[in-house]
């Protein structure tokens, strides 16, 4: 089942009961005030009895300690290094909000704290994350027919990867722009 959301976040989490979620992959703005960072991962670890996956930049990094710290290498770009170094690495804090799932069957490799991952299409949504990273870190960390929350979907590729692998998606995202356009 995929259910999309148009609203805002901050207000459409409260209506999800407690421990709904067995993951929630998040990729909130990165530039947060701290008030904002605390309420929306007190209501992720609310929402969520599972594996919470947060996307952060290292200048701005999310609420810590978390239980394992993730990054993304990105493939080099040369746009806004003009005045600047380009950020070239983005954190993801691990917590485990209850009964964390750890997939242990599949090749080590796929365990690697690192991710290398290049990103397939940046004309969906400027933020996009790759299908082939968010696949990686649902099938770790969920079984078929578990319940995952975007609650900041721009493309929905959490969506398309999670339909793909048979599980439920709720995505949230507050752009119509982004809500009614798919990434399939």
């Amino acid at each position: 089942m995929i259910e999309r959301i148009t609203g805002d976040t901050n207000k459409e989490i409260l209506r999800f009961e407690n421990h709904k979620f067995d993951m929630v992959l998040a990729d909130p703005l990165y530039d947060l005030e701290l008030s904002e960072q605390v309420f929306l991962h007190e209501q992720f670890m609310r929402v969520c009895n599972g594996t919470v996956v947060v996307f952060s930049p290292p200048e701005n990094q999310w609420i810590q300690p978390c239980d394992q710290y993730l990054f993304w290498v990105k493939p080099t770009s040369t746009k806004n290094v003009s005045r600047r170094y380009s950020r070239f690495v983005e954190m993801m804090f691990l917590y485990d909000a209850g009964y964390a799932k750890w997939n242990c069957k599949r090749h080590w490799s796929q365990y690697t704290n690192i991710f290398m991952d290049i990103v397939d299409d940046a004309k969906l949504h400027p933020f996009r994350k790759p299908p082939s990273m968010i696949e990686r870190l649902i099938l770790n960390h969920t079984d078929e027919g578990d319940w995952i929350l975007d609650p900041f979907a721009g493309s929905h590729v959490v969506e398309m990867v999670g339909e793909r692998l048979g599980r439920n998606v709720v995505s949230i995202e507050i752009n119509d722009e982004y809500s009614t356009t798919t990434s399939r």
